[in-house]
């Protein structure tokens, strides 16, 4: 866990993703590892209504600061496929204030 926490530390990021990324080192690969910390990424801020307009019950698709990007890289770092960033009218763009703005207990 500590390595993931200074991972957070070095990129600016909240701490509170680095429990997400230790849940996800459970995982068999290094790429099962990365789809599993942005799936988790995304089921919190959905839970703390990042992104989310009142009514629309359709999830929103997260375009993820380069920071975070970075930060899973680095923490899985085996097998790496960069792929662009989706552009569709469901495309919500997370800032880094976004990230910090949640609290997690």
């Amino acid at each position: 866990m500590d390595k993931y926490v200074d991972l957070c530390h070095l990129f600016g990021l909240p701490v509170w993703i680095a429990s997400l990324l230790n849940a996800a080192k459970c995982r068999k690969n290094d790429c099962a590892r990365r789809k599993k910390a942005y799936r988790l990424l995304q089921r919190t801020l959905i839970k703390h209504r990042i992104g989310v307009e009142d009514g629309n019950l359709r999830q929103p698709t997260y375009v993820y600061p380069k920071e975070v990007k970075m930060l899973i890289r680095s923490a899985f770092s085996k097998n790496v496929c960069d792929y662009p960033d989706p552009c569709h009218d469901q495309v919500v763009n997370i800032t880094m204030d976004d990230l910090h703005k949640v609290e997690i207990q």
